[in-house]
Formats: C-alpha cells, structure tokens, sequence
C-alpha cells in the first residue's frame, strides 16, 4: 500500500502515456505532504493534478477573452484593466493573485 503523504510525483518505471515526472522544490511538496497529512488532499499527485487543472483552465479562459477583443477590434482600457485587477487580486506583472 502506498503511503500517499509520501507519494512520488516521477512515473513508476514502465508507466503509460499521460504520466509525468515533475520536479518541485522541497518546501512546496512539504507543504503538499502536510495538506494531504490532515487529509485537505487525496495525495500529492492529486493535488498537483488539480491545480495543473487550474491553471489550464484559467489560460484557456484567457485565451477566448483575448480572442474575443481581437475579433471585437479593440481591447479593454487601461482603466477598465485596472478595476478587473483590482477586483480580482491579481497583480499587474504576472496575472497572479496577490499575497
């Protein structure tokens, strides 16, 4: 059985398409292991699953909105940017939210 606080996120040898190893540095997978520990998550590959989910989402849903102003001629004004980031809590530089 394997112990899912301490599962690996490398692919056993032999692993099918759709596997992945993925490298993350040791205090976020510390922070991963604790979560899973007081059980906030199924294991480590689940939470990274999900949050890889995310993210994927989150740029496809840019991607349509960015599309969408190019077919439209024009883009959002600066002011209108800065209010959505505003609300959002998404920093300027990188689109991420903000700590």
């Amino acid at each position: 059985m394997t112990d899912r606080a301490n599962s690996s996120l490398n692919p056993p040898a032999g692993a099918g398409a759709g596997r992945s190893g993925v490298t993350l540095g040791a205090d976020q997978l510390e922070q991963i292991r604790r979560l899973v520990a007081v059980g906030r998550a199924p294991s480590v590959d689940e939470y990274v699953a999900a949050a890889v989910a995310e993210r994927l989402e989150r740029d496809r849903s840019l991607t349509e909105l960015q599309d969408l102003f190019e077919r439209k001629g024009h883009a959002p004004s600066a002011e209108h940017l800065a209010w959505a980031r505003e609300v959002l809590g998404v920093d300027d530089r990188d689109g991420e939210g903000r700590a």
